[in-house]
């Protein structure tokens, strides 16, 4: 049970904003203020437990998105949220792609949705300290579990769900969802991740979600913008629930606040990339993603790996203790579950974000 109160800091250059909000958090965390950007910067070099920070954008000397930046690097487990009375475009953008933000905020703020949103990213927060102990537990992981996530060949994952986890031929190759209504584009994006990844390509977002019902493991969905009937805003929101930890990225070239707004807010999207790109941006970008994805996976099958065997342990000692009145006919449980398994875990748990 967490008791001790988290630590969060507000960012602003207006003294009264710094105080409305302190008075409105004080009594639920430890509420730390800066006054400005390099404050801001300085106090979570000293304090990089913080659990998370919002900031204003339009600040004298550092823009808000700036310091996120900064202390997405100081500090990466932060949420960070952005929280401005203007939709600035580049603002937006960049803090999709650079901040990589949890929120968007907009002033004036209703009191009741901003400490709805704040529990949110408390429960974010939380989750994403807990990952750091899975990930260092997937570093003394066994060779079979790492030899299958480094190759990442997810498509294989579906072999037996009942054997415990199958390690997987290293040919195999992650699969990737491109989504858009031009064909010359879905080919030309084909012939550039052909030798990477599965490329799977369909030319509308309903064709999209009957790809991610059928398959748990594609590990990236990059999307249009401006397709008939649904959007690519509209596609990365509704996917949310069948495919939570698959990074998804937008592609577009128009320049709508107001959807990436959503995207960050609704959709949690991973980057918005404007055209034209280059081969080597998009490459970068999606090999970031898929790596990820990865990353994710391995956390899952660790963690369920971990609840197994807690699991075995209270389940054996249930067995002796009972042992002198019965014998159990109840076959033994597995210590391991198979990555599919872990997966589908992982995404309920997600879900209920």
């Amino acid at each position: 049970m967490q008791t001790e109160k988290l630590q969060i800091l507000f960012v602003d250059d207006e003294p009264m904003i710094l105080l409305s909000l302190k008075q409105t958090f004080d009594t639920t965390y430890k509420v730390h203020t800066a006054i400005s950007g390099a404050e801001a910067i300085e106090f979570v070099k000293a304090t990089p437990e913080i659990a998370i920070v919002v900031s204003d954008q339009r600040m004298p000397g550092m823009k808000g998105i700036e310091v996120l930046k900064a202390i997405r690097h100081l500090a990466p487990h932060t949420v960070r949220m952005l929280l401005t009375g203007y939709a600035d475009a580049e603002a937006v953008f960049e803090s999709v792609n650079v901040g990589e933000i949890f929120r968007y905020l907009k002033k004036p703020w209703r009191t009741d949705d901003l400490r709805q949103t704040f529990r949110l990213a408390e429960e974010t927060y939380l989750k994403r300290r807990q990952s750091v102990s899975l990930l260092n537990a997937a570093a003394q992981a066994s060779p079979d579990l790492r030899q299958a996530v480094e190759h990442n060949s997810l498509p294989g994952l579906r072999t037996d769900v009942d054997s415990g986890g199958a390690v997987l031929p290293p040919e195999a190759k992650p699969s990737i969802l491109i989504v858009d209504d031009d064909p010359m584009i879905l080919e030309s994006f084909r012939q550039l991740f052909a030798n990477d990844y599965d490329v799977i390509t369909v030319s509308s977002a309903e064709q999209a979600m009957q790809v991610l019902e059928s398959n748990t493991f594609v590990a990236l969905v990059m999307t249009d913008q401006r397709m008939p009937k649904k959007t690519g805003t509209d596609l990365i929101i509704e996917s949310k629930h069948l495919a939570p930890l698959t990074p998804k990225i937008l592609i577009t070239a128009y320049s709508d606040v107001e959807d990436v707004i959503r995207l960050i807010n609704e959709g949690q999207i991973y980057r918005y990339l404007q055209k034209p790109w280059t081969a080597q941006q998009i490459r970068q970008v999606v090999g970031e993603a898929v790596q990820l994805f990865k990353r994710q996976l391995l956390m899952a099958q660790v963690s369920e790996q971990k609840a197994a065997k807690a699991s075995d342990v209270l389940k054996t000692a249930d067995t002796v203790d009972t042992s002198t009145t019965h014998t159990s006919t109840k076959p033994p449980a597995k210590s391991l579950l198979s990555p599919l398994e872990a997966l589908k875990a992982l995404n309920s748990l997600a879900n209920k974000k």
